[in-house]
């Protein structure tokens, strides 16, 4: 069992703003794409995890698993689970987001929305994860909230 498997029993994961997989793998995730990091990194401490929502996936391979950091409630953590051996295949982990609090599935993609509007859209296990984030005025979060509404229409 890895060091990621045994802190997410305790509901735990790396305190890194972005996607860190349990083979060790780095991504930061954009608007516009998902990078790999190449260069060694210090990904820090642990955050305890509470989760707000959760959804299987795909008939039962997967779950994935969204909140906040309980330490700071404005930093969003998602979760992809196995569910054979219930341990995270990735976490995701953003300082930008608000909490994620709910989850929809649409077209083979998984959206994952914050309570500020931002949206995290992947494909399980890992394919084309996108971060979308609200416009920083304040006034625009309910605009951003109805368009991501749209997309899961």
């Amino acid at each position: 069992m890895t060091v990621m498997a045994t802190k997410w029993k305790n509901q735990e994961v790396r305190s890194h703003n972005g996607l860190v997989c349990t083979n060790g793998d780095i991504y930061e995730v954009h608007e516009t794409r998902m990078a790999r990091v190449h260069e060694k990194q210090e990904l820090g401490g642990w955050l305890n995890v509470a989760i707000l929502a959760q959804e299987e996936l795909y008939g039962g391979q997967y779950i994935v698993k969204c909140g906040e950091a309980a330490e700071h409630g404005s930093i969003g953590v998602v979760v992809l689970e196995s569910l054979q051996s219930h341990e995270p295949v990735w976490t995701f982990v953003s300082d930008q987001s608000n909490p994620f609090d709910q989850i929809t599935i649409k077209g083979g993609l998984v959206l994952v929305l914050s309570t500020s509007g931002a949206v995290l859209r992947f494909g399980a296990p890992m394919r084309e994860a996108r971060l979308l984030l609200p416009s920083t005025s304040i006034h625009d979060t309910n605009k951003v909230r109805r368009c991501a509404s749209a997309m899961l229409r």
